[in-house]
């Protein structure tokens, strides 16, 4: 029985996973012109201003831009695939350097996965954003860490 509650889960998360990389390479699949807009949009919704070059971003009388809004957005999505990442791995009861080297190595690999994708198209692919990515990537472990520590000794304290 226990194996049936912990199998779901573990397929669960990885539906999960499977769904969020869906997402972030679907969004890498999207021509230029449908990113921006999807962009663009968002950054009306929120008042920001919308800019489509780097000299436009210096001259911005704000921070809230469309650049800014879509570097949290590569942020928001790869941390969210951070979290279900970690928790896919803190199932197992040993933690080893090789498991964290390797959830590592995963993120940053769906990171350039995800700009040699917009090679293939009309959008441009940069190191910045694999660092970008990847440090969403990192947040989202960390904050989950934090959060099964946290549970974890909350479980404890209440026995």
């Amino acid at each position: 029985m226990k194996c049936q509650n912990g199998c779901t889960r573990k397929r669960i998360i990885i539906t999960l996973v499977i769904l969020t990389l869906l997402f972030i390479w679907g969004n890498s699949i999207l021509p230029s012109k449908s990113s921006n807009a999807i962009s663009d949009n968002v950054t009306s919704a929120v008042g920001g201003e919308i800019t489509n070059n780097d000299m436009q971003e210096k001259l911005a009388t704000t921070w809230l831009t469309s650049g800014h809004i879509r570097k949290l957005a590569h942020v928001t999505e790869f941390a969210v695939l951070g979290a279900f990442i970690f928790l896919l791995a803190a199932r197992k009861e040993k933690k080893t350097t090789q498991q964290f080297s390797s959830i590592a190595l995963f993120g940053l690999l769906v990171a350039l996965t995800d700009e040699t994708i917009q090679l293939f198209n009309d959008r441009t692919s940069a190191i910045k954003d694999v660092w970008i990515d990847f440090a969403g990537f990192a947040i989202g472990c960390g904050l989950m860490a934090l959060a099964l520590y946290h549970h974890a000794q909350r479980k404890h304290n209440h026995r």
